[in-house]
């Protein structure tokens, strides 16, 4: 049966349509696909938490995330939290780390801030020792001491005598996250390691001490060997001597008499002496 010609070029129509329906089904479904990727419960904070913080509810919440952008040490449940407190701020939608909690344990307050093995002690500060108040909780510092001097005499020795401490807390501000305001407190907290503790308590008895404000990112230790009184006032090197010269011969140089009278006769001139 012979088809007229317009009906072929329709069933030709229908037929490319189809291929390209079909072609673009599958290029959308493609592009469209989910990907199921693996998930874990992970502990976030709802909140802004201040180290020596005893975490409770109402910080934390369990939240489901992709297993491979967890932290190998995120705290995966609640009940892993419970009386534990941080040591490390943490801020609002981080996960809570294991190395940001104190050991177990510790109490909530400043001492859940110190490191384990590390003390807490305070010293007097006042505008001057402490850096006009620019030093903030968090900060590191370091410490020069102003003592007489061991060969006496009437002589002060000044030098750094430790080093990259850090700060606890200016009076009893404790939080690193506050206004950066200066502030002049009579007191600041340094975390010290035992030996640190008795050269400080000794060196703020026997002497004066002054805090020097670091950079964060300064971890090198100076070495230094102090400066004595007499150190600050700098004298100049004798000068040399000059290596004294032969004097060389001058040429006779025929001295004029005190009174001279020039005689003149004719065209002639002539002087003689009185």
């Amino acid at each position: 049966m012979k088809l007229p010609a317009g009906v072929k070029y329709l069933i030709l129509a229908g037929v490319v349509g189809l291929v390209a329906t079909v072609l673009i089904h599958r290029y959308i479904t493609t592009k469209t696909v989910t990907i199921v990727r693996p998930t874990d419960q992970v502990v976030v904070a709802t909140v802004e938490i201040e180290p020596g913080t005893a975490l409770s509810g109402r910080m934390v919440s369990v939240a489901t995330w992709p297993k491979e952008i967890i932290p190998a040490n995120a705290i995966r449940s609640l009940e892993q939290l419970e009386g534990r407190v941080v040591q490390t701020y943490i801020s609002k939608g981080e996960p809570v780390l294991t190395t940001k909690l104190a050991p177990v344990g510790t109490a909530a307050g400043l001492g859940g801030l110190l490191k384990p093995g590390l003390l807490a002690l305070t010293i007097r500060t006042d505008e001057v020792s402490g850096v006009a108040g620019f030093i903030h909780p968090g900060d590191l510092v370091d410490v020069l001491a102003e003592l007489p001097s061991p060969s006496g005499g009437g002589e002060h020795f000044s030098k750094v005598i430790l080093q990259g401490l850090r700060v606890l807390s200016k009076g009893q501000i404790t939080d690193q996250t506050g206004e950066k305001k200066p502030q002049v407190v009579t007191t600041v907290t340094l975390e010290v390691t035992p030996e640190q503790a008795e050269i400080l308590n000794l060196a703020s008895f026997q002497g004066k001490i002054r805090l020097a404000l670091r950079n964060q990112l300064h971890k090198e230790t100076y070495v230094t060997a102090g400066v004595v009184t007499s150190q600050l006032i700098t004298k100049s090197p004798p000068p040399v001597a000059a290596a004294e010269e032969t004097p060389k011969p001058q040429p006779e140089v025929k001295r004029k008499a005190e009174r001279e009278v020039e005689v003149i006769k004719g065209m002639k001139r002539s002087s003689s002496n009185l």
